[in-house]
């Protein structure tokens, strides 16, 4: 019974967009069609589009896969928690996206602990925008964001992460700071609108500088490396002139 169940909603959810897809504007068209064949521009904004639940589906569908896009912005199209799960989901194989961001959007719970499974294994995305959501359901339920925070564990390459707004409480705080102890790559983190303790919020303060400073010094010495490079290719050159 459970098998037929999903294949009728396999089924269901096909049409559906297929009906969607017949309905596309010019514009949707284009970008699924640039998204499908890599051939997108950098930086995606969806500002003026109409993105429903299924246009979302079919878009993250084309991100999970793309491999031209770098930045993509999402904000205030009224997406919800089950969409955000397949935003999340496309980080799983997209190797590309650089920037996400989602803010003020209808993602809750779900899409929290979808983001959380994302992250720890993507090794691409730097900056994830996700403020004035509902993680935590106005402040009520605290799971999600708990399992999304956990990525701090495993995840080596999130510089940003935006979670101002999302009704979290001291107990989020708490959980930030003994997970981001650990932490020595996160430089950015908005949590303004939250309600963290301010000894957490100081000692969060003081890791993120510590990880600026490490991230600084990484930078210095690649460019040094750089330079030295540089210096070394002129002087062969000059040696075959």
């Amino acid at each position: 019974m459970r098998r037929e169940k999903q294949a009728k909603d396999f089924e269901a959810r096909r049409k559906e967009e297929e009906e969607s897809r017949n309905k596309l504007d010019g514009r949707m068209q284009i970008m699924l069609c640039d998204l499908q064949n890599n051939l997108t521009p950098i930086d995606y904004s969806c500002t003026g589009l109409n993105l429903g639940t299924v246009q979302c589906r079919m878009f993250a569908a084309q991100v999970a896969y793309n491999s031209s896009l770098m930045s993509l912005h999402l904000a205030r199209k009224g997406i919800i928690d089950s969409v955000g799960v397949e935003l999340a989901r496309m980080l799983l194989t997209n190797k590309t996206l650089r920037k996400l961001e989602l803010e003020g959007n209808l993602l809750g719970l779900q899409s929290a602990y979808a983001f959380g499974r994302a992250l720890k294994v993507n090794t691409t995305l730097k900056f994830l925008d996700l403020e004035s959501n509902q993680l935590t359901t106005d402040g009520t339920v605290w799971g999600g964001v708990t399992s999304l925070i956990e990525f701090l564990a495993h995840n080596k390459t999130l510089l940003s992460l935006n979670l101002a707004n999302n009704g979290m409480d001291d107990s989020c705080g708490s959980n930030f700071r003994e997970l981001l102890e650990d932490n020595y790559t996160l430089i950015d983190f908005d949590f303004s609108m939250n309600n963290f303790t301010l000894e957490d919020s100081r000692r969060i303060q003081d890791l993120l500088m510590r990880n600026k400073g490490i991230y600084d010094e990484n930078r210095l010495r690649e460019w040094r490396e750089r330079k030295a490079m540089r210096a070394e290719d002129e002087a062969l050159k000059e040696l075959f002139l």
